[in-house]
């Protein structure tokens, strides 16, 4: 064992007295990033989709005023349907989510109730 164990390190030390060392190329890991943030932005073009905002602004009995324009239970408002009207605020149900709109100040707060 003793044998065995003595010959591989002796292998192990003349291998390594003619191993020709590696040479370490000459690499900058931020050349590229430089190469990327001065290059020229000109074909480059991102298409950002914006969130569409809602804004209540009146609720009339069965109908509310949303973003200037009206719409009864049920209609299509954007990409969402009105859902529900309450007292001080509407619901609208959209393809994954429900959005609540409430008024944004008070100034804004206009509920009528139709004389009939």
């Amino acid at each position: 064992m003793k044998k065995i164990l003595l010959k591989s390190l002796l292998f192990v030390f003349v291998s390594s007295l003619s191993a020709v060392p590696l040479s370490v190329p000459n690499y900058d890991p931020f050349k590229q990033t430089q190469k990327i943030l001065h290059a020229k932005k000109g074909h480059a073009i991102v298409n950002i989709k914006k969130k569409p905002s809602y804004t209540l602004y009146a609720i009339y009995d069965d109908s509310v005023n949303i973003n200037k324009t009206f719409y009864k239970l049920g209609d299509k408002v954007g990409s969402c349907h009105l859902y529900k009207i309450m007292q001080d605020r509407v619901v609208l149900r959209c393809a994954h989510s429900i959005k609540t709109l409430k008024f944004g100040t008070k100034k804004t707060y206009k509920r009528a109730e139709l004389v009939r």
